[in-house]
């Protein structure tokens, strides 16, 4: 006969806690690399366990009863006390070995690759995974151990060094370019980010060519570059990309949006030596290559 459960176990309430973030049972399986099944497995446990219905299904997802937001509140609690424990111990390991998971902005990818194969050269038994993307994740909760982070100050639990300034320019394909008048911006097409992608660039827009035709917004720098390359008007992109395209045109360099370049780690992990290896040598990479993330790699290029 199988035994009923009759305690609240930790990975029962994590699992409740990423049910009640997502507010919905398959996103919080994809968060946690397991099945929709499992999840509500996991759920149904939990609330025998605590004798009460954590959850009620609504048209919009799932919806916290009173019980469920006490048992989520204490989740929330524990998983600081946990994760804050596993910092701790991970920053006392001395191996040059073992996974570490780096954040960083999409469009430095293409820049960094080359140096992360180098990096998997001197050391083979680190385990490097990249999450790229808009969003930052959150070191203090272990969503990732270093981070590349585009920003004028980097947050208080954060430790590390500006690498560089990133440049910002506009930028267009010669193909769209070719036989079209540059020096009004305004009276070109143009690839746009998608509201709440990145700010700075979006307000830039609306600020200096607020009538000037928006062909597509998009939500990623290498959308917006698929976009530029198909001819679908003139972007406004950070200055690793836009410059490594060979058949792309500098139109102008906007030296009013450079932005520090950091390269992170939380406070408790700067003495893990995985991590300290990882975090100094993307460091070092970034700063011998300054001029390509500040726009000034390419000044030869003719600018309108």
């Amino acid at each position: 006969m199988v035994q009923k459960q009759t305690t609240l176990g930790w990975d029962d309430l994590r699992v409740a806690l990423h049910v009640a973030r997502a507010g919905s049972m398959r996103k919080a399986a994809r968060t946690l690399g397991v099945s929709p099944s499992t999840v509500l497995r996991r759920v149904a446990e939990l609330e025998q366990a605590a004798r009460a219905r954590l959850f009620e299904r609504k048209d919009e997802g799932y919806e916290l009863t009173s019980a469920g937001q006490d048992a989520v509140d204490t989740a929330r609690e524990l998983e600081e006390v946990v994760t804050a424990l596993e910092r701790r111990v991970d920053g006392l390991d001395l191996r040059l070995s073992g996974p570490i998971r780096v954040t960083l902005p999409d469009p430095l990818l293409p820049a960094l690759l080359p140096h992360l194969r180098t990096f998997g050269e001197v050391y083979p038994d680190i385990e490097v995974t990249l999450a790229v993307g808009v969003g930052y994740l959150d070191l203090a909760q272990r969503e990732a151990e270093v981070a590349v982070r585009i920003a004028a100050e980097p947050p208080p639990d954060l430790v590390g060094r500006r690498a560089a300034l990133v440049g910002s320019a506009i930028y267009g394909s010669e193909r769209y370019l070719a036989g079209r008048p540059t020096k009004d911006l305004a009276r070109l097409d143009w690839v746009g980010w998608q509201a709440g992608s990145t700010m700075a660039f979006s307000r830039w827009m609306a600020e200096h060519v607020p009538k000037a035709r928006v062909a597509v917004r998009l939500d990623s720098s290498w959308a917006l570059r698929d976009a530029v390359d198909a001819g679908l008007g003139i972007a406004l992109l950070p200055c690793p990309l836009g410059d490594a395209k060979p058949t792309w045109r500098r139109l102008r360099l906007l030296p009013e949006l450079r932005v520090p370049l950091w390269v992170l780690t939380h406070r408790d992990l700067r003495a893990t030596a995985r991590v300290r290896a990882l975090r100094d040598f993307l460091f070092e990479a970034i700063t011998r290559e300054r001029a390509l993330y500040e726009g000034r790699k390419h000044a030869e290029r003719s600018e309108a």
